[in-house]
């Protein structure tokens, strides 16, 4: 069983495999990123078998070498569409500044919950109450994506509220 790689210029790429059932099988990977495949009989007659988009045939070739095929875990892809995350670095004018987590009001006020706080080289994750936000701090927010947009209305600094 021999395999052969030809570029077709300006088309794409061409990928032939002999058959031991006699034959060949023929894939053209285009540049525009579809697939087709066809059959070549002996005596030269090709047959067209099908097209493919660029997923569909990346999938088909998972199939081909047996690979695990992706476990959709509904729960995640769900989690995905409703929450957001963001990062959110404060400046010195902004009125979180000098002011603890508790005393932000920021979950009450907007629904957001802080889960972490970068503060230069250092990581706080999941800041207690009593945490304090300085100049510089990047505060990492999450909650869905109208509690998120909320947040960044209220505590923006181009708002004039932060």
């Amino acid at each position: 069983m021999a395999t052969r790689k030809t570029d077709l210029p300006g088309v794409g790429t061409k990928h032939t495999i002999d058959l031991e059932s006699d034959g060949q099988l023929v894939a053209v990977h285009h540049r525009v990123g579809h697939w087709e495949l066809a059959s070549v009989d002996d005596e030269g007659d090709t047959s067209s078998l099908f097209k493919m988009s660029e997923d569909e045939g990346a999938e088909l070739g998972r199939i081909l070498v047996r690979a695990t095929p992706e476990e959709v875990d509904t729960r995640r892809e769900m989690l995905f569409k409703t929450i957001a995350m963001e990062w959110v670095t404060l400046e010195t004018d902004s009125r979180l500044c000098g002011q603890t987590l508790a005393d932000s009001g920021i979950r009450i006020q907007t629904g957001v919950s802080v889960v972490a706080v970068i503060r230069g080289e250092d990581s706080i994750p999941s800041p207690a109450p009593d945490f304090c936000f300085q100049d510089g701090d990047t505060l990492v927010v999450i909650g869905r994506r109208e509690q998120i947009e909320r947040f960044l209305s209220v505590f923006s600094p181009s708002t004039g509220s932060a």
